[in-house]
């Protein structure tokens, strides 16, 4: 199973309609039941230290379901921010919280609920957001959180005390579909209008700066939203128009990023400062002053009480004084295992945002590690103990075992677990017993791999994988090629899957095509619409697909967030969720909502139950189409990778894999 324009909101309907909102669907909150205190032993997972209030209302405290790897708090943290009390706040698109971490590395969720996409404001737990891989947060001058809620296309304010309201803009879907309106308009809280609203700096005179699509916006703390506008430099190659990083100095300057390009504007006046472009490698980046500086990616920006710009360039630390003198602090810039160390010696995942402490240190959040990293002037990294790294490929036993963030997974029968390991080109296994090993890869079974990604197990256990230029098949001890890229007219492959035959499907970007046991490609499912507003659309943009023990394909639809079951006769039906409608609203087809906000993968349990990743909490979906959300021993684990084997369902975070019992239901 894998990864992830048109809707079909009328196609499977009677009429159109049903509950909720064309983008996101505002669910009662549940009740939180304070958990008992707790201890965790060895090779147990404590959830409800992570916020899992389901946990309690289970009875359960201490779970024994990490099957290996180690299980974080911090899944994809994106944005950070600093109070005067030392308190640092996380913002976790993953789980779509806000944590609070103390100076005495106390973690907590502050505002949001684990896995609950939506716009509601309140207190703690009732608040929901839809943050995306651009929402960030920062402190005010009174101490309040104000936060990006990007795809809700709204600005959100949070108290000390965890209490969220909506400052301003309207709520709009402004990250799936039509991406909203895309018009943004001044005025006073409801009056204005965003446009995707992302980074976001606070201004020395105590205002918000924020930017959206091709636009910086002012926000008082009144709520009243204006437009900054500039003047380009005449000496400038390049006008600024596309800004997507800032921080302010503390002269009231702005330092922008546009490309691989800084920008300072001043008095109204945007000026070059330093950057002559991407680099096309790691081995490209080049320090220097101006525009013979390259950089990678500069993704974070914060400027220090000399005036000097650090940027977290993709995996690196780098320094830019006001006059474009660019040097390179810390990190080598390359792929691999995360590690402390001075200068080169240490490595970052990728660096997402930056802040300067009381003490001068750059506050670096690792996304990818995930871990908050602490560098001295000197270029000394170090890892906060609250969030240590995680990340890595490492194999072992349990608990001894690491794992990047990955892509693909498949289990067999016996209930071993398939890891399509995308960084370090290798197919991993998890046996029942939590032991991790390479299954293939590097020349192992004679498999060597360009970025796997999907993978599906077949009958009597062989392995099929997709990477970046083929369909390889892993039978015994050696490897084949089923098909080389494209497959089926497509441009790329989304996912695979395969049925008891022997029958490979294969999911493109806006079709499905299946190939064989002997070798015959034929195209299932093709795309005849244009887009979200031709009446006739029957478009497809495939998140995942699998089978059923029947033979029955089933694609989970991103365009639509549905999911259609397509039968061995030939007959295309809408399956599961309400075409055109997102949200987390349980019950029947056409009244239930799917939200497909992460990595979407399905598994088919012998009793006929389907079992639906990617979509904040797992989703189970009865052989009717009945969509419900279990509680589930394992707590609230926020799952890409979903598989079933043995009696056993099997799940992955960013970091663990998990396993459960299946419900005797």
């Amino acid at each position: 199973m894998r990864r992830g324009a048109a809707l079909l909101a009328c196609l499977f309907f009677a009429a159109c309609g049903g509950g909720g909102s064309g983008g996101s669907s505002t669910p009662t909150p549940p009740t939180v039941v304070a958990p008992p205190a707790s201890t965790c032993g060895a090779g147990a997972a404590d959830y409800m230290a992570a916020g899992d209030d389901d946990m309690a209302a289970l009875g359960i405290t201490c779970v024994q379901s990490v099957r290996a790897g180690k299980e974080t708090v911090l899944q994809i943290p994106h944005g950070m921010a600093l109070d005067k009390a030392g308190n640092t706040y996380i913002l976790d698109r993953a789980k779509q919280v806000i944590f609070k971490l103390t100076p005495a590395g106390a973690m907590s969720v502050l505002a949001g609920s684990i896995g609950n996409y939506g716009s509601q404001d309140g207190a703690g737990g009732a608040a929901s957001f839809n943050f995306n891989y651009q929402s960030r947060i920062i402190v005010d001058t009174a101490g309040n959180l104000i936060v990006t809620d990007t795809c809700n296309n709204t600005l959100r304010k949070i108290t000390p005390g965890g209490v969220v309201s909506t400052l301003a803009g309207v709520t709009e879907p402004a990250c799936e579909g039509d991406n909203g309106t895309g018009i943004s308009r001044d005025g006073l809280g409801a009056q204005a209008l965003f446009n995707r609203p992302a980074e976001i700096a606070l201004d020395v005179n105590g205002d918000y700066l924020v930017i959206e699509q091709r636009a910086i916006r002012r926000v008082t703390p009144a709520g009243v939203v204006s437009r900054i506008t500039w003047a380009n430099d005449p000496a400038n190659k390049q006008a600024l128009i596309l800004p997507s990083r800032m921080a302010v100095a503390g002269d009231g300057s702005l330092y922008v990023v546009q490309l691989a390009r800084i920008y300072r504007i001043a008095g109204g006046l945007a000026s070059f400062v330093a950057g002559g472009g991407n680099a096309a490698s790691d081995d490209s980046v080049r320090d220097g002053t101006g525009a013979e500086v390259i950089f990678r990616s500069p993704r974070a920006l914060a400027v220090d009480a000399a005036g000097d710009v650090h940027i977290g360039d993709y995996k690196t630390l780098r320094k830019m004084t006001p006059g474009g003198v660019v040097s390179t602090v810390a990190g080598d810039g390359k792929d691999g295992d995360v590690r402390d160390g001075t200068g080169a010696q240490a490595r970052f995942s990728f660096i997402s945002q930056l802040m300067i402490n009381s003490s001068g240190n750059v506050l670096a959040l690792d996304t990818g590690a995930p871990a908050i990293r602490t560098i001295t002037p000197a270029g000394v990294v170090t890892t906060s103990a609250a969030t240590p790294v995680t990340s890595a490929s490492v194999d072992g036993k349990g608990g001894a075992a690491r794992f990047n963030r990955r892509d693909g997974t498949a289990a067999d029968a016996a209930g071993n677990l398939y890891i399509a390991d995308y960084q370090t080109n290798l197919v991993r296994m998890v046996s029942p017993d939590g032991v991790v090993s390479v299954f293939a890869g590097h020349g192992v079974k004679g498999a060597v791999f360009t970025h796997p990604y999907s993978i599906a197990v077949g009958p009597n256990g062989t392995v099929y994988v997709v990477d970046s230029e083929r369909i390889s098949r892993i039978d015994g001890g050696a490897t084949t090629t089923v098909l080389a890229h494209p497959a089926g007219g497509d441009s790329d492959v989304y996912d695979i899957a395969v049925d008891a035959e022997g029958n490979l499907a294969i999911a493109g970007y806006y079709s499905v095509s299946q190939v064989s046991s002997s070798g015959k490609v034929t195209q299932l499912i093709t795309d005849v619409g244009y887009g979200p507003r031709d009446p006739n659309d029957f478009s497809f943009r495939p998140a995942s697909i699998a089978y059923d023990r029947l033979g029955n394909l089933y694609v989970a639809d991103s365009d639509s967030k549905a999911v259609y079951k397509y039968s061995k006769d030939g007959k295309l039906t809408l399956f599961a969720g309400s075409p055109g409608w997102m949200g987390d609203r349980d019950g029947p087809v056409r009244t239930a909502m799917l939200g497909f906000h992460g990595t979407v993968e399905m598994a088919f349990a012998p009793n006929g139950d389907m079992y639906l990743s990617g979509q904040g909490l797992l989703r189970k979906v009865r052989p009717d189409g009945t969509v419900s959300t279990p509680a589930l021993a394992w707590g609230k684990p926020v799952l890409g990778g979903i598989a079933i084997g043995n009696g056993m369902l099997i799940g992955m975070t960013g970091y663990a894999v998990l396993h459960t019992p299946l419900p005797a239901d």
